[in-house]
């Protein structure tokens, strides 16, 4: 036994020593080892020792020289491992450096090409609606003619083809006046013709006007409209919006669901400065998550083009874009909340009062992002 008491012995880290450090210990430890052969030699020059003494002194003076030596070697050696760290980092900095010139650079050109691409459809868009509109009107007014029976009766067997065409016509029309408003409103020409309107009776007219379509799927149809003050708007614009909201919650609700069409006041304590509410809710097929993020993107379907067919409500996606275009020009914002295979609920608040310079009091509430996605509560 030593008498060593091993329960204190414990193992400690080895801690790694930077170069700059390790090069400063070195040289502080041959200052002092050339202080101390400096000593000796000049005890040794005084000459006022013994031999014995004398010898003692020479052969500490060599130790220290070849420590001297040693530690000489070591800081070269550190200095230069440092020099070949620094040499690396440098290296790795202009290589850094240089991949993000790079991939700043094809940001740019990327965000040039994407700029151009968007001209150009815009242009496109443009031109299509304007070059679509002549002949489509000629070609739905004689389809419309033959329907009537201006030119006689139709003979059975072409009746039913002559449906589908007069149909998709009808369908190609919608998208020419989907495709012109799609236009206006990205090149800001699109002009409201503002008035005293009550959302409640444009919302009336709309469950009106598209309450067949729910009733050949079975649908079952439920409004609750509350009388509200006036709204200075333009009026065939709101009856746009109502159409593309309701049409869409039709289009993507199974035979005997339900949809939920309300018209309110939005909470002032939630929202302040007066808004008009409008909500359709469905129990269809819901948006997922991925989709509400870019459900009021142009061309944009939830589901398969596939699933649409000409004797249903048809939409070539950009119903939803135009209503927020629309509602973004009240001074208005729409929002969605959905769970899928749940239920979706659109909701639109409009200001009752639109001043020529709006004020901050009156901007869109806060708790809702304006054209995106969110959670409005009852």
């Amino acid at each position: 036994m030593n008498g060593r008491d091993t329960s204190e012995d414990t193992t400690k880290p080895i801690e790694r020593v930077e170069p700059e450090e390790r090069i400063a210990e070195l040289e502080l430890e041959l200052s002092a080892a050339q202080r101390t052969i400096d000593v000796l030699i000049a005890r040794l020059e005084r000459g006022g020792t013994t031999p014995p003494a004398q010898a003692e002194l020479f052969d500490a003076a060599v130790r220290l020289g070849h420590v001297l030596e040693e530690r000489t070697r070591e800081v070269e050696a550190a200095r230069a491992e440092f020099r070949a760290l620094r040499a690396n980092l440098d290296q790795i900095v202009r290589q850094r450096t240089r991949a993000l010139a790079e991939s700043e650079a094809q940001l740019r050109a990327k965000n040039v090409e994407l700029e151009k691409q968007y001209k150009i459809k815009q242009e496109f868009i443009s031109i299509a609606a304007h070059e679509l509109r002549t002949p489509l009107t000629s070609i739905v007014g004689y389809l419309d003619l033959f329907a009537e029976g201006r030119f006689g009766d139709l003979p059975p067997l072409l009746e039913r083809p002559l449906g589908s065409v007069r149909r998709n016509a009808h369908r190609m029309n919608r998208l020419e006046f989907d495709m012109l408003d799609v236009s206006r409103i990205e090149h800001g020409t699109l002009v409201l013709r503002r008035e005293a309107v009550d959302l409640g009776d444009v919302v009336r007219d709309v469950v009106t006007e598209l309450l067949p379509l729910a009733r050949d799927r079975n649908q079952n149809v439920e409004t609750n409209i509350e009388p509200l003050a006036t709204l200075d708007a333009d009026r065939d614009k709101l009856h746009q919006i109502a159409v593309n909201l309701v049409s869409n919650a039709i289009r993507y609700t199974p035979e005997s669901g339900t949809i939920t069409i309300g018209v309110d006041e939005a909470p002032r304590d939630r929202y302040a400065g007066g808004w008009a509410r409008l909500r359709v809710r469905d129990n269809g097929v819901g948006i997922s998550e991925e989709d509400r993020a870019r459900i009021f993107d142009p061309f944009l379907h939830p589901k398969p083009v596939k699933h649409h067919t000409s004797a249903g409500p048809d939409s070539a996606g950009l119903g939803l874009y135009i209503a927020r275009g629309l509602i973004e020009l009240h001074g208005g914002l729409i929002t969605v909340d959905s769970e899928p295979e749940v239920f979706t609920e659109f909701t639109v608040l409009l200001p009752f009062k639109q001043p020529r310079k709006r004020p901050a009091s009156s901007d869109p509430p806060t708790n809702v992002p304006a054209g995106g996605t969110g959670s409005p509560q009852s």
